[in-house]
């Protein structure tokens, strides 16, 4: 990989300030991305994973774009070196703050999660999905966040940790997407802190890397 083209520093730190999600892409593919890596983006939405850096051998998959749904890939086992999951992590909600719509259509999805039990199925079986894909020695990108569902906290990335160490995965790195966030809605009391940031855990399946 050209390093110097992603216009990063020599040292990448772990916590990305960006608005969007290519600056954070673009800093974990400096270490986690080879040239020669075959790359497999399962949630590939809008693209915008891949507008500051974009693998040579890049496949891409969007229910929406050409039908193929991430918890049932059309790939062999052990095929890709780099896997990228980008799952809606939101439950449906009624607020007109939600970005629920914007997760529907992003990912073609007309049975967005209600529950946090449902949420849970729908990532975690992705998760399996992508590591079977996955080569020996390879790494898959997992998007992940902390959010509050009827006013309960939800760990979500904790939650993710946990499914990918149970499919005999291990989490090598990880990165903090601060976003920041608008403002609060004057007819919402807050209950909890407001979620500034999500984050991109990165693990590997099997052996080390070279």
């Amino acid at each position: 990989m050209n390093q110097t083209a992603l216009h990063f520093p020599s040292v990448i730190e772990s916590v990305v300030a960006t608005q969007r999600n290519g600056p954070l892409i673009a800093a974990a593919a400096v270490l986690w991305i080879k040239d020669t890596d075959k790359v497999l983006d399962v949630t590939y939405g809008r693209g915008l994973f891949w507008a500051d850096y974009r693998p040579a051998d890049l496949t891409t998959h969007d229910l929406a774009i050409d039908g193929v749904d991430f918890r049932k890939l059309p790939h062999d086992n052990r095929t890709f070196d780099v896997v990228v999951f980008d799952p809606p992590y939101i439950v449906q909600g009624g607020r007109d703050t939600s970005n629920v719509q914007d997760f529907m259509s992003r990912y073609g999805l007309v049975d967005v999660p209600t529950t946090v039990s449902g949420l849970d199925d729908l990532i975690s079986t992705g998760l399996a999905e992508a590591s079977r894909v996955l080569a020996p020695g390879g790494r898959l990108f997992v998007k992940c966040c902390d959010f509050v569902s009827s006013g309960r906290y939800v760990a979500g990335r904790h939650k993710v940790v946990g499914w990918a160490l149970e499919l005999g995965l291990e989490q090598v790195d990880e990165f903090v997407h601060y976003s920041g966030t608008g403002p609060q809605p004057k007819r919402l009391r807050q209950l909890h802190s407001r979620r500034a940031h999500s984050f991109l855990c990165i693990f590997q399946k099997g052996k080390p890397r070279d």
